[in-house]
């Protein structure tokens, strides 16, 4: 004689949410985890840095910070990459949206093939055209500068920027496009007035990804810049020295590294949040 136990739906539905639960917090703690050692890094001393055994209660010190600041100019420098970051992700998305406008709503002729195409170039491996913009740059009196960097930044970043915001515009109705016609609107005016209030969130979107792989980049910031122009990753890795890496420098580095992409983010939240609107209420 068998005893079947019935077992209540929602009870099984509780255990699979508190497993769901478990396992998301499990991610997110050691995803944030080595973000929380560096923070940590930037304030030890270099004898509990070298310490074999990890130590976590310590006395805090600011001397990782006047390190950086007094001996690498990291003022000058972070101020480098954010005027370079920032324009460069600022015209970016101006010219993709001109772009991204005229290929999705203005029956270009293959304008889905000429935005895969402009999409591939952005595959190119930057160190197979470094050396063709470093002679280019240094001709035209752009090496070490700021209007270098940005160029190349706009150059590098455009084609992906174009696809995406292409993808999120032929999603808007055309109806919307007819009916500002009938009004007497333009087409600038058609895309400022109607059309980028509804993309929003994938400019939103366009403008993060912009800005990081900007903000990140290593490779022409080094062959290309010296001194005046030199970024936040350049900086960074001269803290790998001979026979030593500053892990102090490096945390305290990363530390205020992280916060104009924090602060980006932040300020874009509402419309990522937001999810992409596919209509809109003339």
């Amino acid at each position: 004689m068998s005893v079947q136990v019935a077992t209540r739906p929602g009870a099984n539905r509780g255990f699979g949410n508190t497993m769901a639960t478990a396992l998301t917090a499990g991610l997110v703690l050691v995803w944030l985890f080595p973000i929380y050692w560096i923070f940590l890094t930037s304030f030890k001393t270099p004898l509990l840095i070298n310490e074999k055994t990890p130590v976590f209660w310590f006395t805090p010190t600011l001397e990782n910070y006047r390190h950086l600041f007094a001996e690498f100019s990291f003022a000058r420098v972070l101020r480098n990459s954010l005027v370079i970051t920032g324009s460069a992700t600022f015209v970016v998305i101006v010219l993709a949206l001109l772009a991204a406008y005229a290929l999705g709503r203005m029956d270009v002729p293959g304008g889905k093939n000429i935005a895969l195409w402009m999409l591939s170039l952005r595959f190119m491996p930057p160190i197979a055209i470094v050396l063709p913009f470093f002679i280019a740059w240094q001709r035209t009196g752009l090496i070490d500068t700021h209007l270098g960097l940005i160029l190349i930044y706009v150059a590098f970043n455009l084609p992906f920027a174009i696809w995406l915001l292409r993808g999120f515009l032929v999603e808007v109705p055309r109806d919307l496009d007819e009916a500002a016609t009938l009004d007497g609107l333009g087409h600038i005016a058609i895309l400022r007035r109607i059309i980028l209030p509804v993309i929003a969130p994938g400019v939103a979107v366009t403008a993060i990804f912009t800005f990081m792989f900007t903000w990140n980049e290593y490779l022409m910031a080094l062959v290309l810049t010296s001194r005046n122009a030199t970024t936040v990753p350049v900086t960074v890795s001269k803290f790998i020295q001979a026979y030593s890496i500053l892990w102090g420098d490096v945390g305290a580095a990363a530390t205020i590294e992280l916060l104009p992409v924090l602060g980006v983010v932040f300020l874009l939240q509402r419309h990522i949040m937001r999810g992409i609107t596919l209509g809109a209420v003339k």
